[in-house]
């Protein structure tokens, strides 16, 4: 329940800016020049971008090398646990140290390769997609520039309609691909 309220009242705070926004632009002096506002999903820009498509690609591909990797060895601390549990029925505790020891080395390796894992997962996923948003924050700021946008906004955050004619998104899609071709 406590998600739907603290989206209600961003909601509530979104109309609230864009109605004092509008207010102020259609009051005085500013409100005499014409105000255009664009929108884009930049989510959906992305999602059909083959560039960025690509590099989601190769980073869930390292995802799942890194989770096959945690499995053999989550199965291997498995296999000692159940070694360890079948034999310390018949010998002295002092005798399955050995297995103990070897049990908490593994579980370091394993907490370890976790760690090491998802940094490297994110540093990856930083180098492949920082270029690519920079691209698409450049395409933006040229479509407002060359096509006189006073404002474009987060299509999905704010936005409850918008004319066709202002939704920048197909646009912003054709120009993503587009430049990555002209860049190969």
């Amino acid at each position: 329940m406590k998600p739907f309220r603290l989206g209600a009242c961003q909601a509530h705070l979104t109309l609230l800016i864009i109605s004092l926004t509008v207010l102020c632009f259609s009051s005085g002096s500013i409100g005499q020049e014409s105000f255009k506002i664009g929108v884009v999903n930049t989510q959906e820009v992305l999602e059909s971008s083959q560039e960025a498509t690509d590099a989601t690609e190769l980073l869930q591909t390292a995802s799942e090398r890194l989770k096959t990797k945690l499995q053999q060895l989550a199965d291997e601390i498995r296999t000692l646990q159940e070694k360890k549990a079948k034999t310390e029925l018949f010998v002295e505790q002092a005798q399955t140290a050995d297995l103990d020891n070897e049990i908490r080395l593994k579980q370091q390796e394993y907490q370890r390769e976790i760690e090491v894992g998802q940094q490297a997962l994110l540093e990856k996923e930083q180098e492949l997609m920082e270029p690519i948003y920079n691209r698409l924050q450049e395409l933006i700021v040229k479509v407002g520039e060359s096509e006189d946008f006073d404002i474009i906004l987060e299509k999905r955050l704010i936005t409850l309609y918008v004319k066709k004619d202002y939704d920048l998104t197909q646009q912003l899609i054709g120009l993503m691909n587009e430049s990555k071709e002209n860049s190969e």
